[in-house]
């Protein structure tokens, strides 16, 4: 039978399983199943109706915004992430994160970037590979996975996804997270933020032209 191995890291304090294959795990998510698709199913509240993507995040290629997220499964606080690259900003990711509960986020899409490969036991090796754009969860062996809606399967639908507005939306109904009673926030990106210089100097001046 074959044998995974696992590398232990430690994050914050908490203990998470990263196969040398490249497949995150949660051990937590594994011991209580239950209580991850209660968070996942639960309805989660936000409070901005306008969420502003402004300000440079760890990465300094990638604007970030982060918003306070209400639900009742988890007694730690849950955060709502939007990350959004600097100079190519079809390129976002949205975060549902509990660093206490996980050192991972517990829910993510990915509307750009590398194919996702599940490594499964049981799915065929051609079958494994999803790529972009996708969503991430773990399943109930704590392992994260990550799959595609049918929204993202149809190649208009998916096209039109490709604008962050009607994105999170389609993120807020896979994630049951809502503004209000059934409505949803707006992104914007301010526009000096674009991660583009603009020079009023003549890039002409001085040059003599025989």
């Amino acid at each position: 039978m074959k044998q995974q191995i696992y590398i232990h890291l430690t994050f914050e304090g908490q203990v998470i399983n990263r196969l040398i294959m490249g497949t995150t795990k949660s051990l937590k998510v594994k011991d209580d199943y239950s209580l991850y698709n209660r968070l996942l199913e639960e309805r989660k509240s936000v409070f901005k109706e306008v969420i502003e993507v402004n300000k440079v995040g760890n990465n300094a290629n990638t604007l970030s915004q982060i918003e306070d997220v209400k639900q009742e499964v988890l007694s730690e606080d849950v955060i709502l992430i939007v990350d959004v690259k600097l100079n190519n900003h079809n390129f976002f990711q949205f975060k549902l994160r509990c660093k206490d509960y996980i050192p991972n986020p517990f829910f993510r899409f990915d509307s750009d970037g590398e194919t996702h490969r599940n490594r499964i036991e049981g799915i065929p090796f051609e079958e494994q590979a999803v790529t972009p754009p996708h969503f991430h969860k773990f399943n109930e062996n704590g392992i994260e996975i990550a799959y595609k809606t049918d929204k993202l399967l149809d190649k208009k639908e998916s096209k039109a996804l490709e604008d962050i507005n009607l994105c999170i939306i389609h993120f807020f109904h896979e994630s049951n997270t809502r503004l209000k009673e059934d409505e949803f926030p707006e992104i914007k990106i301010l526009s000096n933020s674009l991660g583009l210089s603009f020079k009023s100097d003549d890039p002409n001046e001085n040059m003599v032209y025989e």
